[in-house]
């Protein structure tokens, strides 16, 4: 038993159901090698057992975590009050687009709004 199969015992220690699940897809798989009765065996479909068999040889028992699923960004999110202030005297004073005014607002003011936020105003 190598220092490797010490630190996946370890964590295999660690982990919740679902990895215990996904880890236990992922062995019956590496047995049997018939992706069809490991999926009718475990409820799965096999797009599900190919994720997470790849996760897995690319990252290992690491790879069996559950990534986020929060979007990466946000579009419709609300522009706050005191941007809306800052935007409309943009709008007035300056005669700024909604490009221009995106990046003052980050240059001047530390402040992110999409371009596409700005338009609104």
């Amino acid at each position: 038993m190598g220092l490797t199969d010490i630190i996946s015992i370890d964590k295999s220690v660690y982990m919740d159901e679902k990895q215990r699940a996904r880890l236990g897809w992922i062995k019956l798989y590496e047995e049997v090698k018939d992706a069809g009765l490991v999926c009718r065996r475990c409820g799965i479909s096999r797009p599900t057992l190919r994720k997470w068999l790849q996760r897995y040889q690319e990252h290992g028992i690491d790879g069996l975590c559950d990534k986020s699923r929060r979007p990466h960004s946000s579009p419709s999110q609300k522009v706050r009050k005191e941007n809306e202030v800052l935007i409309l005297t943009m709008r007035k004073k300056r005669h700024l687009g909604a490009k221009q005014i995106s990046s003052e607002l980050f240059r001047l003011h530390e402040s992110s709004c999409r371009h596409q936020q700005c338009r609104k105003f």
